[in-house]
């Protein structure tokens, strides 16, 4: 195994450094990566943090998530003779799953992937990469959903809401976020979720964070989707978020292990309430329709918007096991400006009709999952 994560290094070492000298340096380069991430970290207070020996270990998972992406669209009719008001609102995933899988990792990286087992026909899939240090956390995950879609379409306002038939949707789901800790002496992170520090006495840290999130949804071509004036196909996000926190560590129960690799009589229970308020800084969204024959793009800029990430854990440690559970929350919303576009609706009879809308949108994800953990 030790082998394993030395390639690993080795691996960085080749892609992060140029060609010339590589031949003679690389191992060398390779070697220092590898010591610098496994060695025990000098700058912690061991009054507050214990350091257990950084090893493999390996842990099995349950995850039970809620994904909601929604849409809602009012706009206006303008023809010669006339103006109207309608409004459309679209469920393109509610979609709540089930998950089990594998991480497995060393020191502080882990790599984990897991399936839905309530979808038989098209499980939902997640793959995800976690580098949890006592300076930063860095989080990689990409998640592939199939769900149904559903809409309801009022025209003019007032009237009783028509539910569109539903349509087959998919989403595929990528994020890359983290956040660097600014008390790493007294403060570890990892304690709640991870148990590869344990926290001996209670501490916070104030955090600053950053999130990059892509979404790409896709819908059946083959029906008529949301309304007979957006035939949508296909919706795609691109958000990047700034923003900083606070993150606390309850030491509930702590009882201290012999040494670092001697760790039968370790015990710990510790609970960790984290909030991140961010603001999301790029905020794009794009949407693919049908109009007549022929699919059409249309790019919609969202202004600055506030997004908010949360999280609360619990970690009990005995020996080389340990058991946690966590819940966590993460929202994004999006408000495009007026758009103005002739000809959306395919079934008017007069060409020179003007279609004004405006698209609010968010993205919500709530996770709640437990944990079991081996540490060799």
């Amino acid at each position: 195994m030790k082998r394993m994560g030395f390639i690993l290094a080795f691996t960085a070492a080749l892609l992060l450094f140029p060609a010339e000298g590589r031949a003679q340096d690389l191992k060398t380069r390779a070697l220092n990566i590898w010591n610098k991430l496994m060695a025990p970290d000098k700058n912690l207070d061991s009054t507050y943090v214990f350091q257990p020996f950084k090893g493999w270990n390996v842990s099995t998972t349950y995850q039970g998530r809620w994904d909601h992406v929604g849409l809602e669209i009012p706009m206006e009719i303008v023809t010669n003779s006339s103006s109207e008001q309608g409004r459309t609102v679209i469920n393109l995933i509610d979609n709540q799953s089930h998950h089990v899988g594998l991480r497995g990792g060393y020191g502080p990286l882990e790599l984990g992937f897991s399936v839905a087992v309530n979808k038989k026909e098209k499980p939902d899939r997640n793959i995800s990469f976690n580098w949890l240090s006592t300076s930063f956390s860095l989080q990689f995950y990409h998640t592939l959903i199939h769900d149904s879609a559903t809409s309801t379409f009022e025209f003019p306002i007032g009237n009783t809401p028509d539910r569109m038939p539903e349509n087959a949707s998919s989403a595929s789901i990528w994020r890359v976020g983290g956040f660097y800790i600014f008390n790493n002496k007294k403060f570890s992170y990892p304690s709640a979720y991870q148990g590869k520090l344990v926290q001996r006495r209670s501490a916070g840290s104030f955090l600053a964070g950053a999130e990059f999130h892509h979404s790409y949804l896709t819908l059946d071509k083959s029906k008529s989707f949301g309304t007979m004036l957006l035939n949508l196909t296909g919706y795609s996000t691109w958000k990047f978020s700034l923003g900083g926190g606070y993150s606390f560590n309850w030491v509930l129960y702590h009882r201290d292990a012999s040494s670092s690799r001697n760790i039968q009589d370790l015990r710990n229970l510790t609970l960790n309430i984290t909030a991140i308020p961010m603001l999301i800084v790029v905020n794009e969204m794009g949407m693919t329709h049908i109009t007549r024959s022929e699919e059409e793009k249309i790019q919609v800029h969202g202004g600055i918007q506030p997004n908010f990430l949360g999280r609360v854990g619990i970690c009990y440690a005995w020996g080389h096991f340990y058991v946690n559970g966590y819940f966590d929350f993460n929202y994004h919303r999006f408000q495009g400006k007026e758009q103005e576009e002739k000809r959306l609706r395919p079934f008017l009879e007069n060409d020179d009709a003007i279609y004004r809308f405006k698209v609010l949108g968010h993205l919500s994800n709530w996770t709640g999952g437990v944990e079991l953990h081996y540490r060799f």
